[in-house]
């Protein structure tokens, strides 16, 4: 009888003891990533003239590590150079996969149906990253060399019910 007593005492002391263990290893944030070329893209860049949808448009990005230096944010605004009133804005967020590679999710101001997603690999100080969405697919690489960081895409852009081939580079220079 006294068994039968301490057998579900013992089994109650054993799952907490089993659950509080698993609560700490596995419930606490992993440690920061590691990656150089994000952190070669974190900073503050400028482009004084580059070439968005066929317009001329001054660029300024803002890179930097979030939650945890899980991630790294990248938010980008663009005015045109002839047109002030053209405006573009977007928010991307850079994350590494399990197995290091590149995981990306990129917002603007064209709503939720143009939220593009992608996934990439390193390449020496290059990130190149294949994303879209159901409006276009491109293929896009950052490189940092100094103080300049360069950002081209190529791929085709669904225009119409027509791909539409395109192929841009951007040269951004360090504040």
């Amino acid at each position: 009888m006294k068994l039968t007593k301490l057998f579900p005492a013992l089994f109650v002391l054993f799952f907490f003891a089993t659950v509080n263990l698993y609560s700490q290893d596995e419930m606490a944030p992993p440690k920061p990533a590691e990656n150089k070329v994000y952190d070669a893209l974190c900073g503050e860049w400028t482009a004084e003239s580059s070439s968005m949808m066929g317009m001329k448009m001054k660029e300024e990005v803002k890179i930097y590590w979030n939650l945890n230096h899980q991630y790294i944010f990248m938010e980008l605004k663009a005015v045109g150079i002839d047109n002030p009133n053209v405006k573009y804005s977007g928010f991307g967020i850079f994350g590494l996969n399990k197995n290091g590679n590149a995981k990306a999710w990129w917002f603007d101001d064209w709503g939720a149906s143009s939220i593009a997603t992608g996934e990439g690999t390193f390449e020496n100080d290059k990130l190149i990253l294949k994303d879209g969405n159901d409006m276009f697919q491109e293929t896009r690489t950052f490189e940092v060399k100094g103080n300049e960081l360069t950002m081209s895409s190529k791929g085709t852009m669904n225009m119409g019910g027509k791909d539409m081939p395109f192929d841009e580079s951007t040269v951004y220079k360090r504040k």
